[in-house]
């Protein structure tokens, strides 16, 4: 493993089993990850992103090793901790932190949020009593919360105060990697613009890094240093490039035409795609998406595609990647229609 990875997974499968009849016995299994190679370097923002149902959380949660792996192998800070438990894996959490996409369902009701926070201190005997007070007070105060905050419950909180309090929690241990599952979905745009900046402060200030996963291509955008594109359980795309650009997989670039443009101009442009998605219990032989690729040929129902690096650190998971003509997205020509030239 390269000493510049934090987090290495190879061949990472996690299946849910499903069960039915009078006996319960296993009739089929979800693939919700399945044979996912992935390296995430020290200091970055891996950007996530996919349809709701891709894998992404599963991913996230299974790396954090809250899900075991069905199989393959997760190396986490040059240790394999794919199959450790007890007081070894409560270690390694120590160092690997999560950020729920909904703030107050991660929040206990019960109690003050200076319990909520100081928890994992006092778990792990780092602080109790006043001392873990006067740090969830400066933890709080690095999220841009006051001493007035410390003994209110959750439900006294915004939701973007909530989410605030999250970070703070994550941090309390001084993680070095944190999943950052849908941090602003719950949060209105001027909040959001709020966190994710917070979030970019934080990162720089304690040297974490990120696995941030979202719905949201321009939010990715803006906080990756890598996007990885998923599709049934499966990486098909993996950049440090603008993908808004430079999209090579058709799903990825039927996903950027799908972003909603803000002006009647570009309206009716987007690359719709044919077909449901295929059910994660029984997916497609060969490429996941050729049910619904527009430019699927007999080799893609049959072959599995490997990721292939393009050029540049970009992977593609398709047969006929770099050859197919996509044309021009909207988000390209509305992007460009603020150019003006320089004389002008």
């Amino acid at each position: 493993m390269s000493e510049d990875n934090l987090v290495q997974i190879r061949e990472l499968k996690k299946y849910f089993p499903l069960t039915g009849g009078v006996f319960r016995k296993v009739i089929g299994r979800v693939h919700a990850v399945d044979d996912v190679d992935l390296d995430i370097v020290r200091g970055e923002t891996l950007g996530v992103v996919g349809e709701s149902g891709c894998g992404k959380t599963t991913l996230g949660r299974t790396i954090l090793r809250l899900l075991n792996p069905t199989s393959g192998q997760i190396i986490f800070d040059g240790k394999d901790i794919t199959h450790l438990g007890g007081s070894e894996l409560r270690e390694v959490r120590r160092q690997m932190q999560i950020v729920f996409q909904d703030p107050m369902a991660s929040l206990n009701p019960r109690i003050t949020i200076k319990n909520s926070v100081g928890e994992p201190l006092v778990v792990n005997g780092i602080a109790k009593g006043p001392r873990m007070r006067d740090m969830v007070l400066e933890l709080l105060q690095k999220v841009g919360l006051t001493e007035a905050h410390l003994n209110r419950f959750p439900h006294e909180f915004s939701g973007g105060q909530r989410q605030r309090i999250c970070i703070a929690r994550a941090l309390a241990l001084n993680p070095k990697f944190i999943v950052m599952d849908e941090p602003t979905s719950s949060t209105d745009v001027s909040v959001q613009a709020q966190t994710l900046n917070l979030m970019k402060d934080l990162q720089d200030e304690f040297g974490l890094t990120y696995m941030f996963i979202s719905h949201d291509l321009s939010v990715v955008k803006h906080m990756s240093d890598r996007i990885a594109v998923m599709y049934l359980g499966k990486i098909v795309e993996l950049t440090p490039h603008d993908i808004f650009k430079e999209a090579m997989h058709p799903y990825t670039f039927a996903l950027v035409s799908a972003v909603p443009i803000p002006d009647p101009r570009f309206a009716g442009k987007a690359a719709i795609l044919s077909g449901e998605v295929p059910s994660p219990i029984n997916p497609p032989t060969g490429c996941r998406f050729h049910p619904r690729c527009p430019f699927a040929q007999d080799r893609c129902s049959k072959d599995i595609p490997e990721l292939r690096d393009m050029g540049n650190g970009h992977l593609v998971a398709c047969h006929y990647a770099g050859t197919l003509d996509f044309g021009r997205s909207a988000q390209q020509e509305y992007a460009d229609s603020f150019d003006v030239p320089a004389n002008a």
